[in-house]
């Protein structure tokens, strides 16, 4: 037992965290955190690389059950997603079945808030009107970042979404090998967990009252800041009953690691870094107060108008290969 009464409760590997996780999984989209997270990411997809290079090939890393797959394919290009896990890969198959039928409703938000109507709107106007009339289904396939199946230069786009670079505990071996398959001028499409944001201070006061909300013990979390300002942390996130082991990114070390296998910095953002003054846990279930869903409505459109380069719990990177 930790400080403050917190007992750390067991890490489970990644797999049999999502193969339990697998069944509930879409239903993320519902929650006010996820709702905004792949709002803005899948807005910044589009707008960074589907519209200007429009990659004809596609590997999705950590795919789960196809969210970013489908967003690539619905735009004409064939896609192939990979996940550790044989129950999200299954879910992404059976979506797969559905896709040429029902493409839109795969790709629209569930979620009522302000911030996702322009996006399921765009989806829709383009998806009906202008988008490809024939679209290939992406193929799903269970394998490990670490050592991808593919011949090198294989792909012209790298997608890496989910926090799956977060849960590779030999990251820096994901990254070569998603490297490796890309194609000399092939783009990276990068979004992995960031070191400080607001959610470190709140899980900081939180272990010092019990560690009631975010279940970390006053030695976890204080781990988090005794490390050089620019080096990534390893925690043990609490997921009820047990825990997963996350790593945290910051942008200054992140970048250095993309540029150390060769690759150019083009665009970087963070996502959750005005929305992460309320307390994610607050924002990670479908019924979050009205109060806390208005103050959240709020708080999303200005960390988009904003114009701050500010810490986030997301750090999201678009980066090219050499020619």
């Amino acid at each position: 037992m930790e400080k403050g009464g917190c007992a750390e409760p067991p890490s489970v590997e990644p797999t049999t965290f999502f193969d339990e996780f697998a069944n509930g999984y879409d239903q993320i989209l519902r929650f006010p955190w996820y709702a905004w997270l792949f709002a803005r990411l899948h807005t910044l997809i589009v707008h960074t690389i589907i519209r200007p290079y429009s990659p004809q090939t596609v590997l999705d890393v950590g795919c789960g059950t196809g969210f970013q797959s489908f967003l690539y394919a619905a735009f004409g290009a064939r896609v192939v997603g990979i996940d550790v896990s044989p129950r999200m890969v299954r879910i992404a198959r059976e979506k797969a079945v559905r896709f040429p039928a029902e493409r839109v409703a795969l790709l629209t938000i569930p979620a009522l808030f302000p911030f996702v109507r322009p996006y399921n709107q765009w989806i829709q106007k383009h998806l009906d009107g202008t988008g490809p009339e024939v679209c290939v289904c992406p193929i799903f396939e269970i394998a490990d970042a670490r050592r991808l199946p593919f011949r090198d230069r294989t792909f012209e786009h790298v997608n890496c979404c989910g926090s799956t670079l977060s849960l590779v505990p030999e990251y820096p071996q994901a990254l070569a090998e998603m490297v490796r398959v890309l194609k000399p001028g092939g783009t990276l499409f990068l979004e992995a967990e960031g070191r400080w944001n607001g959610d470190l201070f709140w899980t900081l006061a939180d272990a010092l009252t019990g560690g009631r909300r975010y279940g970390m013990s006053w030695k976890q979390a204080r781990g988090m800041l005794c490390r050089p300002f620019s080096a990534p942390v390893t925690v043990d996130y609490p997921f009820e009953h047990t825990s997963l082991r996350l790593t945290l990114f910051t942008q200054r070390g992140l970048q250095q690691d993309l540029q150390r296998f060769g690759l150019k910095i083009l665009k970087n953002w963070t996502i959750h870094s005005l929305t992460n003054l309320i307390p994610s846990p607050l924002l990670h279930q479908q019924d979050t107060p009205a109060g806390i869903r208005w103050l959240f409505r709020i708080l999303a459109w200005a960390e988009k108008n904003v114009p701050l380069a500010l810490p986030g719990c997301s750090l999201v990177f678009v980066a090219q290969k050499a020619t």
